[in-house]
């Protein structure tokens, strides 16, 4: 729900670009891969789970921290339930990563409900105006 707020948020900001959405447990982790190499920028999401990320988003971030990007722009986005966690992770390891990290990321608790899709489309368009 969020990610599809956010990409439409960004869509909303610039009709040009083309934003992909893929959910990594189902998805072949190399094809992300290769979207994040043509990507001019990307977000990563994920709810906190025992103080950590998914499992799955945590083998991209594997993948994608010996790369060493450059002059790309990035942050994160997740929802919570207790400690909230699973931003400040993934932008951290896209910092390492080399990534330009935009912001804090956007976090929010629980299921999110209309105000917070509402808030999400925001960032999304915030998040166009700074990529």
């Amino acid at each position: 729900m969020l990610a599809e707020h956010i990409a439409r948020g960004i869509k909303q900001a610039d009709d040009k670009v083309t934003v992909k959405l893929f959910n990594i447990s189902r998805r072949d982790i190399n094809d992300v891969v290769t979207e994040v190499f043509k990507s001019k920028a990307i977000l990563l999401g994920s709810p906190t789970i025992n103080k950590g990320i998914l499992n799955a988003m945590s083998a991209l971030i594997e993948m994608i921290a010996g790369l060493k990007f450059k002059k790309k722009k990035a942050t994160a986005f997740g929802c919570y339930g207790w400690s909230g966690e699973s931003v400040q992770i993934l932008n951290d390891h896209l910092s390492k990563a080399g990534f330009d990290v935009i912001g804090d990321g956007f976090k929010a608790m629980w299921q999110p409900g209309e105000d917070v899709l509402a808030q999400a489309l925001a960032f999304g368009k915030d998040f166009a105006g700074k990529a």
